[in-house]
């Protein structure tokens, strides 16, 4: 070095030194992750991989979830499992979609009519719903290209190779993992974003074996198994989706096809009707207060509602639901209902209709304000459980099917479900009112949900229980509330609910398969 070199001309040459350090190690990084990548595009197809037009996926889809359970001795929930029919077409060209699933539901708290189908198409822009119950379509504009396929599009290896390839500068090696003996190189892309994965690519032969990605807070882990090639591309025949804690989904009938996807299938059902009749909400935003029939009072807002009556010196309240646990709403409806009637009277006894905790969400307040509890015998257990504190049995006051409380004003009756064993609903033969939960209702000013969507279908079944055993007693009923619907809704309406029905599971199967081509 010069000694005559200045102390800023010795800092600049540092400088230098040291970028072309970086610079070389990014460039030596860059090839790192490029080398995997290059493996694995030509392990799934090179050229042909890229230069792919369209494609579909079929396939028989086992998933596990938890749920209700349908009886209180098995505990609060369950593991359910649905198998899903799928057929997938996408046109990556134009960026066209259609999904098909016919979704049967093999084990849980269902009623035994439980074929439900998803038809959306996504093509020219536009996206569309079709229903094969009714034989109608409606245009949908939350569907778009990138969730047409409720997400299975992200779960075929060679799309996600594809795009691996197409975007690789978002890829950045992370480490060597071993599975089943093999080395993997570990990619994680899209680092910091929403759309973060991570990749385990085998070391020898390039195949795509595992990734990972979070949702809803938990990592998931997607297995692919039993490679294998058709027209020159891989993919795996087998899928385990699962979390640290469960196994979500697993398939092992995965079948994909290469450029033959026909026009045809993106055509909208040629014999089937647009529906322009899109049901308007009620607004359920605030907390209201109705007074059904006199000292009838209906208090809730969103997705859970509460009945009071007044039966004289005290209340008895049914109605307790909230999605999160220990919730206040049913002392926010009391505190609602006696500020606006000016009253101090008390609730003496409260309804638990059934054991499904999400409809004990508020009991800790009920029990605190000093109510006793109304129920099935069967059901106590799961109350004693969900509570802070067991009670004693003087709190609980266990009733039959068809018994009277409150000097007769009300009537108790068990609608035995699929969905849950015990279901008291609440009569009042002088209002000639019905108070249920988890039975039947609606959120729109006018009409009904499809019934081609669960839970909607099993709805209507429960429905068809109620009503038969309303038929069953001679009751006369004028008005319908539920825990979970703000609109009441009368006989009237009852009736045509139950005009609405859909085809066995065979036809509506074949509709979904080929309706496009009728």
């Amino acid at each position: 070095m010069n000694r005559h070199d200045t102390l800023d001309q010795r800092l600049i040459r540092h400088f230098v030194v040291l970028n072309l350090a970086l610079c070389s190690m990014i460039t030596f990084a860059g090839e790192k992750e490029d080398a995997v990548i290059d493996r694995a595009l030509n392990a799934y197809g090179g050229d042909k991989l890229q230069q792919l037009k369209n494609l579909t996926y079929s396939d028989h889809v086992s998933h596990f979830f938890e749920m209700q359970s349908g009886h209180a001795l098995q505990g609060a929930k369950t593991t359910h499992l649905n198998n899903y029919q799928i057929e997938l077409s996408i046109d990556l060209v134009n960026q066209r979609k259609v999904f098909k699933r016919a979704t049967t539901r093999l084990v849980g708290n269902h009623g035994k009519n439980n074929l439900t189908t998803t038809h959306r198409i996504f093509s020219d822009n536009q996206g569309y719903a079709v229903d094969h119950c009714t034989q109608q379509y409606q245009l949908v504009k939350g569907i778009q290209y990138d969730n047409a396929d409720a997400g299975y599009a992200l779960m075929l290896e060679p799309l996600i190779i594809r795009e691996l390839a197409q975007t690789r500068e978002n890829s950045r090696w992370l480490d060597t993992a071993y599975i089943q003996g093999k080395a993997h190189d570990v990619l994680r892309v899209n680092t910091g974003t929403k759309s973060e994965y991570t990749l385990y690519i085998a070391r020898d032969t390039g195949y795509l074996s595992r990734m990972l990605k979070e949702r809803a807070g938990a990592i998931r882990s997607y297995d692919f198994l039993q490679q294998q090639k058709q027209q020159g591309i891989t993919w795996a025949k087998q899928l385990l989706v699962s979390t640290a804690d469960k196994p979500l989904y697993h398939s092992q009938s995965r079948e994909l096809f290469f450029n033959q996807v026909s026009e045809q299938v993106f055509r909208l059902p040629p014999a089937y009707q647009m529906n322009d009749n899109t049901p308007v909400p009620v607004d359920v935003s605030k907390m209201t207060m109705r007074e059904l029939a006199k000292d009838v009072y209906f208090i809730g807002k969103g997705w859970g509602y509460s009945l009071f009556v007044d039966v004289g010196d005290y209340y008895v309240s049914a109605g307790a639901w909230h999605y999160e646990d220990n919730s206040d709403v049913w002392q926010q409806a009391l505190e609602l209902l006696q500020q606006t009637t000016k009253t101090k009277k008390y609730v003496k006894q409260h309804i638990v209709s059934h054991h499904h905790t999400d409809h004990m969400s508020s009991l800790n307040d009920v029990i605190k304000h000093g109510a006793n509890l109304v129920l099935q015998a069967a059901d106590i257990n799961s109350v004693n459980n969900h509570l802070d504190k067991a009670l004693p049995d003087e709190k609980y006051t266990a009733v039959v099917d068809k018994q009277f409380i409150a000097d007769s004003k009300i009537q108790l009756i068990d609608v035995p479900t699929s969905h849950a064993s015990h279901n008291l609903v609440m009569y009042l033969p002088k209002q000639k009112l019905i108070f249920s939960e988890d039975i039947f209702g609606s959120s729109y000013q006018g009409g009904f949900d499809t019934l081609n969507r669960w839970p909607n279908l099993d709805t209507y079944q429960r429905l068809a229980a109620l009503t038969d055993k309303i038929q069953t007693m001679g009751l006369e009923v004028n008005h319908y509330v539920s825990s979970h619907h703000a609109r009441v809704l009368s006989q009237a309406d009852i009736d045509k609910a139950m005009t609405l029905t859909c085809p066995t599971s065979n036809e509506l199967r074949e509709r979904l398969l080929f309706s496009s081509e009728m």
